[in-house]
């Protein structure tokens, strides 16, 4: 099989993969199966997961309009209970946003998810380690990503919203300080757009989930056939991990519970991250750094190897990029202090193609980027291996210090 035959598996026998569903798992037994018929060891290791991308937001914003109407009251102590719990819940989502621990993840619902993964030996000595990655989950469809306009229209309601929900704080402060009643007229305004944040985001999950094609079968089909080619011949130097993830759409839960789990074993491996390598007449983009709250970057050497890699094959058109306002697993590799790369693939304009869209089917993916992808990990993971060190400088247990 090549890597077209697990797309069109995952995204039209299977079909939408929601995080937490019924055919996420369905998935997941499928890239065991694959993995069993390479003669590898699969692995499954299963973990409690958000159910929701959006319900954090939604009560962030619900959090937010509540202090509004608990000020709309009047009076120094009403004005003190909604700065406090205003900023509790600004603490929570920034908390959310940056992947920690909050009362957010632990109040909202949670459902078993999980990650299938195997290790592939290396044929000598270990010098070296890379896991490679891919989410076996869709997300929903909801209005914000319906085009390519709502998307950057999107872009910039988010940091405008919370510059208004900060700015309804210093309201609830004045109105501590000195109480006057205009106070109560300039609430109403942030108030209004938290009430349109929170629509927006109470849309989304009145939606349905894509097939993910694109995100993320194509990355799922890539890992597949590089797990299906390292059984047939390991790499000389490097041991790789093949891990496929759960729970990635809803703030990667699967590639949070792994690492923590396998940490120690992980040691400094390189987390090489493939997510929607399939995009529309797109090429490969490998990323030198990722930012949704916080930025996380790319392994300096892992950045060098895979831009030599590029340079020699000029006809697969990967290049670099920088990537705002979204996350990948990369960012929860670069959060516990592995030495993380994203490859993705853009669209011309730089988009993803069809993302979070119902259209994200497999009659829009590029089989010419796929296999593009394909050949690139292929390639960087020889390369790796060939500039893999001494014996003495491959880690085999973790002794880095955690990002953040």
């Amino acid at each position: 099989m090549n890597a077209m035959d697990h797309v069109r598996y995952l995204a039209e026998h299977i079909g939408p993969r929601g995080s937490t569903t019924p055919e996420e798992a369905d998935a997941a037994a499928y890239v065991q199966k694959r993995l069993s018929g390479f003669g590898l060891k699969p692995n499954l290791e299963t973990f409690r997961s958000a159910r929701s991308a959006w319900l954090p937001a939604a009560l962030f914003w619900s959090i937010t309009l509540a202090s509004g109407f608990i000020f709309l009251g009047g009076g120094r102590l009403r004005a003190t209970i909604a700065l406090a719990l205003s900023v509790a819940g600004l603490a929570c989502m920034v908390l959310e946003l940056r992947f920690r621990p909050n009362p957010f993840r632990w109040i909202l619902p949670k459902a078993d998810s999980q990650n299938v993964w195997t290790r592939i030996e290396a044929e000598g000595e270990a010098r070296e380690q890379v896991a490679l990655v891919a989410h076996l989950d869709t997300h929903r469809t909801p209005l914000v990503f319906s085009s390519k306009i709502w998307v950057r229209v999107f872009e910039q309601l988010v940091p405008i919203g919370m510059g208004f929900a900060i700015a309804l704080m210093i309201v609830f402060a004045c109105g501590i300080v000195v109480p006057l009643p205009i106070l109560y007229t300039i609430a109403l305004g942030p108030m209004g757009v938290a009430i349109l944040m929170l629509i927006l985001t109470l849309q989304a999950d009145f939606t349905s989930y894509t097939a993910g094609a694109n995100d993320n079968a194509s990355g799922v089909g890539v890992a597949l056939r590089a797990a299906e080619r390292l059984a047939e011949g390991p790499l000389q130097h490097t041991k790789v991990w093949i891990v496929f993830t759960g729970s990635e759409e809803v703030g990667s839960y699967g590639a949070d519970s792994f690492i923590t789990m396998h940490q120690r074993d992980l040691g400094n491996a390189a987390w090489i991250t493939l997510d929607t390598v399939g995009s529309y007449r797109g090429t490969p983009v490998f990323l030198s750094q990722e930012t949704f709250l916080s930025t996380a970057k790319s392994d300096e050497q892992l950045l060098h190897t895979v831009r030599e890699v590029a340079n020699q094959h000029p006809e697969w058109g990967a290049h670099e990029i920088r990537m705002k306002g979204a996350y990948t697993d990369g960012a929860i590799g670069h959060k516990h202090g592995l030495r993380v790369l994203t490859l993705e693939s853009h669209e011309s304009d730089g988009t993803l193609s069809n993302w979070h869209r119902p259209t994200d089917t497999i009659h829009n993916v590029f089989p010419e980027c796929i296999q593009a992808t394909e050949s690139l990990v292929l390639a960087l993971l020889d390369q790796l291996d060939k500039d893999a060190g001494p014996p003495s400088s491959f880690t085999a247990v973790g002794t880095t210090k955690p990002n953040g």
